[in-house]
């Protein structure tokens, strides 16, 4: 090769090595670049996190306050499905989804405990006051040989709000937790059933010891309710041994 033409070659060659080397800067450019992290304490997180708090204590507040209010209010207006309805909201194990269902929307355990306890407190006192309100508490004077006077009973009704609200203190974060817990966990499944496993037991109590009044409508919805729970439980217990077939096939 002749010197003029050896020249553009070697000019094309320089220019080459000159964009390697800076394609390989880059990528050390990059490394020493710290990534982008959201700032947890600045004030649009915080009110974010607010917003997403209040939202979720606006959510469980209203079940709780639907399911404490709907139970005695389906109850007197007459029909097959409003009576079914009625007895269901105002069944124990309906009071132990409102705690379970509040624990879900827990952020942490000890929030789920919280939620737990307060809805049930205010499903509670939604259940007394609208019974109240139904004059479920308006007592005869006996004092008044007419019995014409009537009084309310406020004591009465306090002391029902007060027993129900200790007992949700006790039972309120255990079903709660079990709520959270149930998202995920290697305590899932557990916590999965504990709630089917209720309504076992409350409609096998009740079906052993049926009520005078219970008429036959009410004794097959506990009858189809206890099915129901009984297919649930099995139901999850079928899917977690799926989900853990594949690792054991894999492990033999």
């Amino acid at each position: 090769m002749s010197w003029p033409a050896a020249v553009p070659a070697a000019v094309a060659r320089a220019w080459l090595v000159s964009v390697r080397r800076r394609l390989q800067v880059v990528p050390r450019l990059r490394r020493t670049i710290p990534p982008y992290r959201v700032n947890e304490t600045s004030p649009h997180r915080k009110v974010v996190l607010v917003r997403a708090s209040f939202s979720r204590l606006t959510l469980v507040l209203s079940f709780s306050v639907a399911v404490g209010v709907l139970g005695p209010l389906l109850g007197p207006v007459g029909g097959q499905v409003s009576q079914v309805a009625a007895d269901t909201l105002s069944a124990g194990w309906a009071y132990a989804a409102v705690a379970y269902a509040a624990g879900m929307a827990g952020t942490t355990k000890r929030g789920a405990a919280v939620l737990g306890v307060v809805s049930l407190w205010v499903c509670v006192s939604a259940y007394y006051v609208t019974k109240a309100a139904q004059g479920d508490y308006t007592k005869a004077d006996l004092g008044d040989p007419t019995g014409k006077t009537e009084y309310f009973a406020f004591g009465e009704l306090m002391s029902m709000i007060g027993l129900w609200g200790v007992v949700a203190c006790f039972l309120g974060p255990v079903c709660a937790i079990a709520g959270k817990t149930s998202l995920s966990g290697p305590y899932r499944l557990v916590a999965q059933l504990l709630l089917p496993l209720v309504v076992v037991a409350e409609t096998t109590m009740r079906l052993g010891h049926p009520a005078p009044l219970q008429n036959q409508l009410v004794v097959t919805m506990w009858q189809v309710t206890r099915i129901v729970a009984i297919a649930a439980v099995v139901a999850l217990c079928v899917m977690a041994l799926w989900k853990r077939r594949p690792s054991v096939s894999h492990a033999g």
